[in-house]
This record gives C-alpha cells, structure tokens and sequence, in this order.
C-alpha cells in the first residue's frame, strides 16, 4: 500500500493529498525543485511550458561587432575605420590545436614561454 504524496499548496499554503505540479524550477548549478498547488488553485496557474521548447523557438544567429578607430591622448576619435559584424550559424567550434594557429607573439606572452 502507498502513502498518498501531501504537499503544500504554493497559492493557499494548505496542504493538499491530491498535489498538481503546476512549475518546475530549473537551477543551473544544482537540481531544481517542483511548485505544486492544490486542484482548486491550480486553475489559477498558466499551463506550462516546456524550457527546450521555449529555446527552440528564440534560437536566433549570434552577432559580434566590432567598431575599429584611433583615438589621440585625450580620447578624442581620430579616425573611425567603420565596424565589422560577424553572424554565427549556429555554436560554434573550438579551433584545433595545431601549428595553424600560433601561440600570440605579443611582448607579454613572449615572456611567458
């Protein structure tokens, strides 16, 4: 024989022996937890959603722009060399660890070798 599951109604604060999951709480950084409510109230909570669906359906390109000018010791623009913007298609790939592309030869790292 098995306990009926009591839970605590999230809107009355009562406890409920017939509980209806009316939320799910994800937490990056551990498990979530459920928010129930009893059947009276639970008519007072939007259906839920599904969190994959909701990514699916914002996926959108990334963008990155980037602006390119001088500026003189005050920090006033000199010149302005217009701005680039890249879209990325979708995620994207760790560059391969090859001779193609060299460690950075900027004085700072150089030192560090």
């Amino acid at each position: 024989m098995t306990r009926p599951a009591l839970r605590m109604c999230a809107r009355c604060e009562r406890t409920t022996g017939e509980p209806v999951l009316v939320h799910e709480v994800h937490a990056p950084t551990g498990p979530g937890f459920n928010v129930y409510a009893c059947p009276e109230c639970a008519v007072h909570y939007p259906p839920q959603t599904d969190v994959l669906d909701l990514i699916d359906s914002t996926r959108r390109r990334s963008r990155l722009t980037l602006r390119v000018y001088k500026l003189d010791a005050e920090g006033t623009v000199t010149e302005d060399r217009g701005k680039l913007e890249i879209l990325a298609g979708g995620r994207a790939e760790p560059l391969p660890r090859t001779s193609a592309y060299p460690p950075c030869a900027c004085p700072r790292c150089r030192t560090q070798r």
